[in-house]
């Protein structure tokens, strides 16, 4: 089928437009299939539920809870979801905002990006929240998690084309996607890499902006939410299988992250999909 330029497939809810961009969240269909299309303006898509399969060029990238991608304006892709459909956050970047973002030379959009961020994720639910609140200061409030939004993906961005290679501090993180359920002390951590807990301390947080102790605990958060969103499971055995000590430290964390308590975000944080 040949490419075509269209809007963005789905279900549209709570579109917010600003002077630069656009928040709006589409939902999808269980096996819901979008063909080979392309989108006029950039934009970041993060997937609040649900996953899918896109398909861009020759590559098919496998997207689950918490997938954040950069989309360049006129990338051709294909999509199609899964058993549970899906529910996306999109943020739409209009030309003349996304040009004074490129002004400075160190912004780039030409290519699509793919990240784990579990940070962007955090903001994307944070942005939901806002995007369906009609207080005063919901406005206010979307432009500066917008920024900060944008301030995460371009600086993931320029960080993975800084360390495209392997080295160890790449393997530090594949050790704590692997680990992050276990407890882990940073001179083992350090000891797998052969280097010293302090360099590994200091070099962590000078690329990831934050602390061993902080990534490990916004990866529980994460897959936390993951099962919240996606199963029925007890919230207890989640906060267990996620790394937590017990259903009380869940509770604390992802109400210090979210603003909500588990039971909360499980049964008011997404609409049903119809």
């Amino acid at each position: 089928m040949d490419q075509q330029s269209v809007a963005f497939s789905g279900r549209e809810l709570g579109r917010r437009e600003f002077a630069g961009f656009a928040v709006f969240e589409s939902l999808y269909r269980p096996y819901q299939k979008i063909p080979k299309h392309s989108h006029e303006r950039t934009y970041i898509s993060i997937l609040l539920r649900g996953s899918y399969t896109e398909e861009c060029g020759p590559t098919a990238s496998e997207c689950a809870t918490g997938q954040t991608i950069l989309h360049a304006a006129g990338e051709c892709h294909s999509d199609r979801f899964h058993r549970n459909g899906g529910q996306v956050l999109n943020l739409e970047l209009f030309p003349p905002f996304l040009a004074k973002l490129c002004e400075s030379g160190s912004v780039g959009t030409d290519g699509r990006t793919l990240l784990r961020s579990v940070y962007a994720m955090q903001l994307g639910l944070r942005l939901h929240k806002e995007v369906s609140s009609c207080d005063p200061w919901s406005a206010l409030s979307i432009e500066g998690l917008t920024m900060e939004l944008l301030a995460e993906v371009f600086r993931q961005r320029t960080t993975g084309l800084k360390s495209q290679g392997r080295d160890w501090l790449g393997r530090v993180t594949e050790i704590l996607h692997a680990k992050f359920q276990e407890p882990i002390m940073l001179s083992e951590l350090a000891a797998d890499v052969s280097v010293h807990p302090v360099h590994l301390a200091r070099a962590f947080r000078k690329r990831y902006l934050c602390s061993v102790g902080d990534y490990i605990r916004k990866l529980r958060i994460e897959a936390a939410c993951h099962a919240l969103l996606n199963s029925d499971t007890a919230i207890a055995e989640i906060a267990l299988r996620s790394g937590f000590s017990d259903q009380s430290h869940l509770c604390r964390t992802l109400k210090q992250y979210t603003g909500m308590s588990p039971r909360h975000f499980r049964r008011v944080s997404f609409r049903k999909l119809n």
